[in-house]
């Protein structure tokens, strides 16, 4: 059990240490850094999932004595970590994906009027050739 205590705290510190990155490539906007990183934390994500699935079968034979456990407390902490910065960050991200959608938005509104656009036609006859 301890092993596992152990490599979900590898993993969740991994996890917070990739979510600082977030600040730094929300200013730069960059598509296809803010994917990497998405794919990233997912994996990140994925793995502690897994692992956390033993501890949690692990830790339901014998809760009393675990939830005492340095280990599972340091655990528990970083997990308070995270939820902390979700709770800092997603009000950042949803504030710039409301901006995005509203630029998205404006370019739609300018192409419908742009295809709306037409050309006068002349009145005034165009010669062929000149006289002269």
């Amino acid at each position: 059990m301890e092993q596992c205590l152990k490599k979900s705290i590898e993993q969740y510190r991994g996890i917070i240490d990739h979510a600082q990155h977030l600040e730094g490539l929300l200013q730069d906007a960059d598509p296809a850094l803010l994917q990497a990183y998405t794919e990233k934390l997912q994996q990140l994500q994925d793995d502690a999932g897994l692992n956390d699935e033993l501890v949690f079968d692990l830790y339901s034979s014998d809760a009393d004595y675990w939830k005492q456990h340095p280990l599972f407390i340091e655990r528990a902490q970083l997990l308070e970590q995270i939820v902390e910065l979700n709770h800092l960050l997603l009000p950042r991200i949803r504030g710039i994906m409301a901006v995005i959608a509203s630029e998205l938005a404006q370019i739609k509104s300018g192409r419908t009027a742009v295809a709306g656009y037409h050309r006068p036609a002349t009145t005034v006859p165009v010669a062929a050739r000149e006289v002269g």
